[in-house]
């Protein structure tokens, strides 16, 4: 009896072993070929291959379950992909139906079937996924495993591609060194042009360029009593404003990087009277201001640009324009539409009773008698 069961036992293992072998010998007939292993430069990698069944290369019950795997050569890391379910004609029809019975809809794609494969099939497969740096020389490799009706048989892993993935560095961008620059240090007469409006390079400068109203609010202005040209210093802010002037143009002067290319002076008259009498008195009124400059700094008269701005008529407009006053748009409609020399005047002193020109003669007029927008031009010496 003890016989009989060695015998027995020693039967079964050589059917084991020939089933063993038989499955074996299918997954070898199984050929994997043009394995392609890339990595863009989103870091995903696209892994391709062709895998083909020959016929008659599966049993009618069998399934082969191919699963790629990359791994690195210690085991220290892996990532299985998707894996390919191989059918024979009767394991085929079994699958469908379990599906079927699982209520999966017609056409939806789950494991066993995204890549499933027959015999007499070729099978292109594709996946995508996100690099790891443990992969720049993984292993591809490819697990199988056979089932029947009755068993399951762990086959041998067959070793598919070496990867060899170029690990990818952010570009350096080369570091441009720019020397620490000196602080820039500015001479006299350039600093006085960052504080004083009324100083300005000659490259600023424009011959008979007509000189704004808006130009002359941050101009130095020298005022004078009606029907007068001499210069009181106790009128207004004119001490205040001489000594400034004079000791701004001085210091350029005196400053040895600095020269004075030109000095503007304007000079006005306010309305009241004879026209021919009021722009000779604002010639005259340049001309004062320029003596008292000639008089404390020593200039030659080339220097100077003496421009007579006659009666300020621009000048009361914008005084007008901007105030309160009553019956503003009849009177700025008469100097708009009025000439000088067309009775301009008389009009405004008849408009309303002559109450509007009497309220201009009192707070406007003392501010057109002047010899303003005093500006300064310098030039740098080489």
């Amino acid at each position: 009896m003890k016989k009989y069961l060695t015998i027995l036992i020693l039967c079964f293992n050589i059917a084991a072993i020939s089933a063993q072998q038989k499955y074996e010998q299918q997954h070898e007939q199984v050929s994997v070929e043009n394995v392609i292993a890339t990595k863009d430069g989103n870091g995903q990698v696209l892994l391709k291959f062709t895998l083909s069944v020959p016929s008659k290369t599966l049993g009618a019950n069998d399934i082969l379950i191919l699963t790629p795997v990359l791994i690195t050569n210690d085991g220290s890391g892996q990532h299985a992909l998707s894996p390919i379910y191989a059918y024979g004609r009767t394991s085929a029809l079994s699958a469908r139906r379990k599906r079927n019975f699982a209520g999966r809809a017609k056409g939806e794609i789950t494991d066993d079937t995204r890549f499933s494969i027959h015999n007499g099939d070729t099978l292109i497969y594709s996946s995508i996924f996100a690099y790891q740096s443990w992969m720049r020389t993984a292993t591809l490799v490819m697990r199988n495993q056979h089932r029947n009706c009755c068993k399951e048989h762990e086959l041998p892993v067959r070793v598919l591609y070496t990867c060899s993935f170029k690990e990818e560095y952010p570009e350096l961008q080369p570091r441009i060194v720019v020397p620490e620059q000196p602080p820039v240090t500015l001479g006299i007469t350039e600093r006085l042009a960052q504080t004083e409006h009324f100083v300005e390079s000659v490259g600023n400068y424009v011959p008979r360029q007509k000189i704004m109203v808006g130009e002359q609010e941050e101009a130095q202005i020298i005022y004078f009593k009606w029907d007068k040209i001499e210069i009181d210093s106790e009128y207004f802010d004119n001490e205040k404003v001489l000594r400034h002037v004079i000791d701004v143009t001085r210091q350029i002067h005196d400053d040895p990087e600095a020269e004075i290319a030109r000095i503007v002076l304007l000079g006005l008259s306010s309305p009241e009277g004879r026209y021919a009498y009021n722009v000779k008195l604002a010639g005259l009124r340049c001309e004062a201001m320029k003596q008292y400059i000639l008089n404390h700094i020593s200039l030659p008269d080339s220097c100077f640009k003496l421009v007579n701005g006659g009666e300020g008529w621009d000048e009361l407009r914008y005084l007008i324009e901007n105030s309160e006053m009553s019956d503003k748009e009849d009177i700025l409609r008469i100097i708009d539409d009025v000439p000088i020399l067309k009775g301009r005047e008389v009009r405004l002193m008849k408009l309303n009773q002559g109450i509007p020109y009497r309220y201009m003669k009192e707070h406007f007029f003392p501010k057109l008698r002047r010899a303003g927008y005093i500006k300064v031009y310098y030039r740098m010496k080489k």
